[in-house]
């Protein structure tokens, strides 16, 4: 399997027809059709029902659609990370990790950073944890913002947050006047949430504390950036778990409500290399909060 294939899967999957996706994508059918066909033998599934009238997708292809989507996202990251990298400097620091570091905790932080370090430069990025973990070991990161703490003696961490999942609903719900929402709400649900291609940590944290609580959750659909899940909450589609940091959009159409038990909770550690000679990442590191609660 390649990117490439799973690139052409995804226009046909939206497209829905063999000339206009060939079209879109600049290929002859005939290469087009080759391309699902081999996608299709090396997965050993069939991803669409054919006939002469309709394309449509078939259950493997419905399932297979979201992590295709999260594997070309990730892909695409990791060539903006890589050139970007490359353009940095002797007084540049590296920082990168999870988006409720990156877009919740980092904002802030690195205001009064730039205050006091104004010759300092910042490259920021959003990656998952285990792309963080990798980078930061390469020297491609000087500090990186993860889930879960290093169990390694080459990696230092600290513990920054733990932060409430939260339930999204759309401004118009039934339930969006409570003062919060329990399991028993959410058994009733549709839920549209992060696939775990592209949060698998977040993913894992949600569904154990669903089935801890006899709760088997009734996802209507996976994606995997933020704001289209708030979108598709706005849209009545269903309602969502968010980490706390989310709530930041305040947008009129969607209520962010906190879980009657407390919710679980998702945590963010920095990590860098023991032993780091390089000033900046300390002078950054003396800035960061130690477990903040929300």
């Amino acid at each position: 399997m390649t990117l490439r294939q799973f690139q052409i899967f995804t226009v046909l999957a939206e497209e829905l027809h063999f000339g206009r996706a060939a079209e879109k994508l600049h290929l002859a059918q005939p290469a087009l059709s080759n391309h699902i066909k081999a996608l299709e033998y090396d997965l050993g599934v069939t991803l669409f029902h054919r006939t002469t009238r309709r394309v449509r997708l078939t259950a493997a292809g419905e399932a297979f659609l979201p992590e295709a989507l999260a594997t070309i996202a990730q892909a695409e990251a990791a060539v903006r990370i890589t050139r970007a990298m490359g353009e940095t400097g002797a007084d540049t620091l590296k920082l990168g990790g999870v988006d409720s570091a990156t877009a919740g905790l980092l904002p802030s932080v690195i205001r009064s950073f730039r205050l006091a370090r104004p010759e300092v430069a910042l490259k920021v990025f959003e990656m998952l944890s285990g792309p963080a973990f990798n980078m930061l070991e390469s020297q491609a990161l000087d500090i990186a913002f993860v889930r879960k703490p290093p169990h390694v003696d080459h990696l230092s961490s600290r513990h920054l947050m733990s932060e409430p999942v939260m339930v999204a609903l759309p401004a118009q719900h039934p339930k969006a006047r409570q003062h919060s929402i329990s399991t028993a709400d959410i058994r009733e649900e549709q839920l549209v949430m992060s696939s775990r291609a592209s949060r698998p940590i977040l993913f894992d944290v949600i569904m154990d504390y669903l089935r801890n609580r006899d709760v088997t959750p009734n996802i209507l659909q996976e994606a995997t950036e933020r704001h289209m899940i708030i979108a598709m909450v706005a849209s009545g589609l269903g309602i969502s778990l968010v980490p706390k940091w989310v709530s930041n959009f305040r947008r009129e159409d969607v209520v962010f409500l906190p879980l009657d038990d407390g919710g679980p909770a998702v945590e963010v550690h920095a990590v860098w290399r023991t032993g780091e000679q390089l000033q900046t990442v300390h002078d950054f590191l003396s800035f960061l909060p130690s477990v903040t609660q929300p």
